[in-house]
């Protein structure tokens, strides 16, 4: 767990910039997304400068839903301390709600730019899962998205630091916080208990659906399929993962508000993906 990647002193004014692990690692995810989609752009036919203008609003909508959608999950934690509301760098950030912003970004600036939307989002999405391998990344650094309590014979768990701050009060990990607060380690304890490493399950199982994306591109038939495919596989990989995180509550059906997000999602995409093929199928016989 790193929070703070490097400070960066500003000369003659006694003041230094930190760099925090969580917002660089989101930097590089973006970047990641943009060199990888602005490539597939100009295969399919699209100016791959679209994609970069695109890119720097979606980027922006997509940190605002994200942290609406975690701020609305996590009301009780803000509604006493509204500033920390701002506190992206700290973490704290839902994917569905980032998604859904995204795509409502892509759309409007397609329309405005008269681009086809569903090659677009084809090509945002082909390259999507590849920012989100980063993005984990900086989840693991910065200690949020932690998993459940393991066994300390799971060769990869994990333990987060007791970290304290200038006036030795206890201010993180947000994993040692949690077990604090259940009674299961104690202020004297310097880590928390060992836990899944769910951030590198996440970071895998998106890596792993870029590849088979990769490989289904040149298999497509409509467009709009790649965005549906990511989608599906997305939902299956985050439903599985939620069962090794111990960050978010479960709901009235035990399950998580990302569970039930990722069975409505799936449920979708392979409605919409099957309809789409049936309809081809008759378009051609």
């Amino acid at each position: 767990m790193i929070r703070t990647l490097f400070v960066i002193p500003i000369p003659f004014t006694g003041i230094s910039i930190p760099i925090y692990a969580y917002g660089f690692m989101l930097m590089v995810g973006f970047l990641v997304v943009i060199f990888v989609a602005r490539i597939k752009a100009k295969r399919e036919g699209l100016n791959p400068e679209d994609i970069s203008n695109m890119g720097i609003y979606t980027i922006f909508v997509g940190i605002l839903g994200g942290r609406t959608f975690y701020v609305i999950q996590n009301l009780d934690s803000y509604k006493h301390n509204i500033l920390s509301i701002f506190k992206i760098y700290e973490g704290g950030l839902v994917f569905y709600g980032g998604l859904l912003a995204s795509i409502a970004a892509v759309i409007v600036y397609t329309k405005i730019r008269k681009l086809p939307v569903l090659k677009t989002i084809d090509v945002i999405a082909y390259a999507f899962a590849l920012g989100i391998v980063f993005g984990r990344i900086g989840c693991l650094l910065n200690g949020c998205c932690w998993g459940d309590v393991c066994s300390p014979d799971l060769p990869w768990a994990v333990t987060f630091p007791k970290l304290v701050d200038a006036n030795s009060m206890i201010n993180g990990s947000p994993a040692f916080l949690h077990h604090l607060g259940l009674g299961l380690v104690s202020v004297s304890d310097s880590h928390s208990l060992p836990i899944h490493p769910t951030q590198i399950y996440s970071a895998l199982g998106n890596l792993s659906i870029f590849f088979i994306i990769n490989a289904f591109f040149k298999h497509r038939r409509r467009e709009g399929e790649i965005t549906l495919m990511f989608c599906a596989l997305y939902s299956v990989m985050r439903f599985t993962v939620e069962i090794f995180r111990d960050d978010n509550p479960a709901l009235f059906d035990g399950m998580t508000i990302s569970q039930n997000a990722s069975v409505v999602v799936f449920v979708a995409s392979v409605t919409l993906f099957v309809i789409g093929r049936v309809k081809l199928k008759r378009a051609v016989s």
